[in-house]
């Protein structure tokens, strides 16, 4: 069955509520799996939603359960921790239409994952995206990415679907030293 999936650039109210507890539900496991913070504190979340910078892509199932959703900061001084000079500098034409836009996260319930729900969500995404011919980066936790070789997914997905370029633009890599 195939989710419903709409755009939003603002979200509120009860609504907020569903997506947060869907929220935590899919990203509860990435507290101690990945070493920068993925899982935004409530206020933050709240904020995201209200933000009209940030495009939210919700999907819901038939009964209007809260099953998937993704955000795109179509202005990157809406994404604290990314550097628009950065992108700005690589993609200038790009940059100069507004259309270097980022995934902040992409989630389908746990319950869901092996559904149609999440390829609901990235084909509107990708449509989306290719409509409006932008540079869309996001990053992927290297949880996300050894284990459920999401990058590598995407990629193949997007290949297969549309004209692209996936390139990787950055990598930062964290560290432990243990001192005995």
């Amino acid at each position: 069955m195939p989710a419903e999936v709409t755009f939003e650039t603002t979200v509120g109210g009860e609504v907020v509520e569903r997506f947060w507890q869907l929220y935590l539900e899919a990203f509860e496991p990435l507290r101690t799996r990945a070493a920068a913070r993925h899982v935004l504190h409530r206020e933050e979340f709240d904020e995201e939603l209200a933000d009209p910078r940030v495009l939210k892509l919700l999907a819901h199932d038939d009964g209007g359960t809260a099953v998937g959703m993704t955000t795109l900061a179509t202005d990157l001084a809406a994404v604290p921790w990314v550097s628009p000079e950065f992108y700005a500098a690589r993609y200038p034409e790009h940059a100069a239409r507004g259309a270097v836009w980022y995934i902040g996260f992409t989630l389908a319930h746990p319950g869901r994952r092996a559904t149609r729900t999440f390829m609901d969500m990235i084909d509107a995404l990708v449509a989306h995206l290719a409509e409006h011919r932008v540079v869309c980066a996001y990053d992927v936790s290297r949880f996300n990415d050894d284990g459920l070789r999401f990058a590598d997914n995407l990629r193949r997905h997007l290949e297969r679907t549309q004209d692209v370029t996936v390139e990787t633009v950055d990598r930062q890599t964290y560290y432990a030293t243990t001192f005995h």
